[in-house]
């Protein structure tokens, strides 16, 4: 398949998916008879979490997510791309309630309005036109405890790191509950040519507590909204242009691969066609 993937092939709007049940609706196993769990307890809103965004079991976790990138200057956002995000994650249990998880990342930037896999971009702050750095499929480990993500990142030298990714809070409002799952970094530099770096990943998981309360659901049905704002990256040679590169979307837990939207299989199968075929090989590396 050549790399501008047939409009044919994506669909004019390329987020629609179909699976075989409806998220809204708890299995027929989330009976009554399970006791609900309270976002207020830590215990119960570690549960609520990973159940929400990954699992307690050794199957894989597969999340979709549509976006659309964007420049944030001024208090204005002007529109940059699509992304088509997928997740795709194993996850394996530590001591004390840690859990480790294995992520592998395949995004895909597109054009607006064709869909087309974006080549090179029309900068509209600096009128330059550059190349575009599509981002290549990676495989991130982290851990996680009861309190939210463990430090993974390591400080660079000349630059202080915080990092951040607690666990919740979480709300419940009849059946429906939300999680939150916020994780990013600040690199400061030491001295006045050092360069700040600000990650910031917001996620919001939503789900049945009916569902997620249930002891024999081990992943329980999610779908999310995210949002992300960070500092420019190199690529786009904002220099000291001021403002934001910002992005904000929504997604949904996927049963397999195969349920994942079709924009998104078609650039998998035409540009990491191992990869799509058999994700846990990756993951195992």
């Amino acid at each position: 398949m050549e790399r501008r993937i047939a409009l044919s092939v994506l669909g004019a709007v390329p987020i629609a998916i179909s699976t075989g049940t409806a998220l809204r609706s708890p299995p027929a196993s989330a009976v009554p008879h399970s006791k609900q769990l309270d976002p207020s307890n830590p215990d119960d809103l570690y549960v609520i979490h990973r159940k929400l965004n990954y699992t307690f079991d050794d199957g894989l976790v597969i999340w979709f997510i549509q976006a659309v990138r964007s420049g944030l200057v001024d208090s204005k956002f002007t529109p940059f791309w699509n992304m088509n995000v997928g997740f795709i994650s194993s996850v394996r249990d530590l001591e004390d309630k840690r859990f480790e998880v294995k992520t592998m990342n395949a995004i895909f930037y597109t054009e607006l309005e064709s869909g087309a896999l974006l080549e090179t971009f029309n900068n509209p702050f600096t009128g330059e036109k550059i190349p575009v750095r599509q981002p290549p499929v990676r495989v991130a480990t982290r851990a996680y405890d009861i309190a939210g993500l463990e430090n993974y990142r390591s400080s660079r030298e000349g630059y202080d790191m915080i990092e951040y990714g607690a666990i919740g809070p979480a709300w419940v409002i009849g059946d429906d509950v939300w999680c939150r799952g916020d994780t990013g970094f600040r690199s400061e530099p030491k001295t006045p040519d050092g360069k700040l770096s600000q990650v910031n990943d917001w996620f919001t998981y939503q789900g049945s507590i009916a569902e997620i309360s249930n002891p024999d659901v081990m992943s329980a049905s999610a779908t999310q909204s995210f949002t992300d704002i960070n500092t420019w990256p190199s690529w786009l040679n904002m220099g000291d242009h001021p403002g934001n590169y910002a992005s904000r979307g929504f997604g949904r837990k996927a049963e397999s691969i195969e349920d994942m939207p079709e924009a998104w299989k078609a650039y998998m199968k035409d540009q990491y066609p191992k990869e799509y075929a058999d994700p846990r090989a990756r993951l195992a590396k």
